[in-house]
């Protein structure tokens, strides 16, 4: 009888298993002759710092074999805004080879911060003839002399929401780190790092930034021997300090004459370029006066032409155009409307890296933080007439959210 029973077994085990195929050949053959569903649209989904950076893949194996899995041109060319925002080929720099007539004409005629109406056209000459070489021209080391690959850069603001961050480790692993400002180090290098490739600023935001972080531990600007600086012309300022530094000599005239820093040799204040309601110094900072040396004291005993770089005011120009274009132009605010040093280091980097991270820039929570990282008491985050936060913070977002850059986000 045990023989019968298991031969039955058998065979209706084998029935029902051609049975399932059968149904699943029918299944599959339906669902090809079904109409499909139009695409939607696309989601791009938000990735964490790992898989953004493939930190995992930095650590391991040399370096040529890190290929971009999330190149920002590719993710610009998906996105139909930015697809139409960016211009990835327009020059970020200006320098002795870019100086023609016509772009003295054009800049000239044109007011507002950055353009050169009313400037010394004598100035802007004679500092840019010092940057005549092909290196002044680009931002990034050429070809060959830098790391191969995808190149990764970090930008790093000063916001309060990298203090307790953590993050310092994984901004020292991008290939270039762009820090502005009171850049303060010493003390924070677990939140932001040690790493800084590229120190940027206006005369104005740098000095300010020296007198008034002082007390926090920002007593001099970064410096090394592969670190460069980018000058964000402002104004005449730039070009002069720019010229002085490259050739080791004080300041010939202007607010910076003689490069004093804080009271002038009659007592009364150096002249501001900044009016009321503008970022000046920070609240409470202690009215100290500091003397500053020679430029060359400020940027190393090395300040040679190739240490320093100078955006281009049509870049800038196109920048805020594009990106940036504030409703306080219509205001009475709109003659000293500019975007922060932070926003057009950012954008700079997103024109020139192939990844780009944001650390220390405004989101969402900001009420959560404090101004600034290297506070000792939380201060408030405020909102000068000169600036536009609230929408550089929707531009971040709205970036983060398209994969095109990584904002560090609490």
């Amino acid at each position: 009888m045990g023989a019968p029973r298991g031969w039955v077994f058998w065979f209706l085990l084998l029935l029902a298993a051609a049975c399932s195929g059968v149904l699943l050949a029918l299944y599959s053959w339906a669902l090809e002759q079904s109409p499909r569903p139009r695409p939607g649209p696309r989601v791009r989904h938000v990735l964490s710092p790992q898989a953004f950076l493939q930190t995992k893949a930095w650590k391991s194996g040399p370096r040529k074999n890190r290929p971009c899995q999330h190149p920002l041109s590719l993710a610009i060319q998906h996105h139909q805004r930015f697809r139409g925002l960016f211009n990835l080929s327009i020059p970020v720099l200006l320098w002795g080879g870019l100086f023609t007539p016509e772009l003295w004409d054009h800049l000239s005629r044109h007011g507002g911060p950055y353009s050169w109406q009313g400037l010394s056209r004598q100035a802007i000459a004679s500092s840019l003839s010092l940057l005549n070489s092909s290196e002044s021209a680009r931002l990034l080391p050429a070809p060959g002399t830098r790391p191969a690959g995808c190149l990764r850069c970090a930008v790093v603001g000063n916001g309060g929401i990298l203090n307790g961050s953590g993050q310092g480790v994984h901004i020292d692993a991008h290939d270039f780190v762009f820090r502005l400002n009171g850049a303060v180090i010493k003390g924070f290098e677990h939140d932001v790092g040690t790493k800084t490739s590229f120190y940027g600023f206006t005369v104005n935001t740098m000095k300010n930034s020296l007198i008034s972080y002082q007390h926090l531990g920002f007593t001099s600007v970064p410096q090394g021997q592969d670190l460069r600086y980018i000058f964000i012309p402002a104004g005449v300022r730039e070009y002069l300090m720019l010229r002085s530094a490259i050739l080791g000599v004080p300041v010939p005239e202007g607010p910076d004459k003689g490069d004093s820093l804080g009271p002038t040799a009659s007592g009364a204040s150096a002249p501001s370029p900044c009016p009321p309601k503008c970022n000046t110094t920070a609240p409470g900072a202690p009215s100290t006066s500091i003397v500053g040396p020679r430029p060359h004291t400020y940027f190393g005993p090395e300040a040679s032409a190739r240490k320093f770089k100078l955006l281009h005011p049509a870049f800038i120009s196109y920048l805020t155009q594009r990106f940036l274009k504030s409703k306080l132009i219509n205001t009475n605010f709109g003659n000293i409307y500019m975007p922060s040093t932070g926003a057009l280091l950012l954008l700079t980097a997103l024109h020139t890296c192939d990844q780009v991270s944001a650390y220390g820039f405004i989101t969402s929570n900001y009420q959560n933080y404090s101004d600034h990282y290297f506070e000792r008491e939380k201060k408030p985050l405020i909102f000068y007439g000169n600036h536009d936060l609230p929408l550089e913070a929707a531009l971040w977002r709205d970036l983060h959210e398209a994969g095109i850059l990584w904002l560090y986000q609490r």
